[in-house]
């Protein structure tokens, strides 16, 4: 299982943004509500939300018009970034896919979506995403031109705007329609 993470902002073509493409190992997940334990390789962090998406089937090469057969769950998610390595190393593993990068809600199945627009909020950030925005059909498509999707390996098509700093001892929630999806503690 791998996460694929694709650094595009919502309204930038799929296309211009296939290149900047990061895949972080599973190992790398926090679930379960469990806490992220701050590390000391950084000391400065912030969290980037983003939604992330299931795969159920196994695919390469897959049609636009068929790759919404291949995601079944949603889930609100949180990438962890160490900004003074960011900015002091060219991008890595360090920086991306190590312990604790991604901190991953509860899987909510696809179906029980019916609105094309998803009201996102994580911490005091509120915001209204169209689905479309989110282009999962396509970025299905052309990352399956470049990797086999397994069952199981989690893409995340675009980043949100919602990015803060980490601070100590702070728990942030975060709801997916008004649900709660998504609880993290910094330590």
């Amino acid at each position: 299982m791998k996460i694929i993470s694709i650094n595009r902002e919502l309204n930038q073509p799929v296309a211009t943004a296939i290149n900047h493409v990061t895949i972080i190992p599973d190992s790398a997940i926090i679930r379960d509500g469990k806490p992220f334990f701050v590390p000391g390789f950084s000391s400065q962090w912030k969290y980037q939300a983003t939604i992330a998406f299931r795969v159920k089937r196994l695919g390469k090469n897959i049609s636009t018009r068929f790759a919404h057969r291949y995601i079944d769950a949603i889930a609100l998610a949180v990438n962890t970034l160490p900004l003074d390595l960011i900015n002091s190393i060219a991008p890595s593993a360090t920086t991306t896919a190590f312990d604790g990068a991604f901190i991953i809600g509860d899987w909510v199945e696809t179906e029980t979506f019916n609105d094309s627009t998803l009201s996102v909020t994580i911490g005091d950030d509120t915001q209204s995403i169209a689905l479309s925005q989110l282009a999962i059909e396509e970025t299905v498509a052309s990352l399956s031109q470049y990797f086999t999707l397994k069952i199981g390996d989690i893409i995340c098509p675009a980043v949100l705007p919602i990015c803060n700093d980490i601070k100590l001892n702070t728990i942030i929630e975060g709801t997916l329609n008004g649900d709660n999806n998504l609880k993290l503690k910094f330590k």
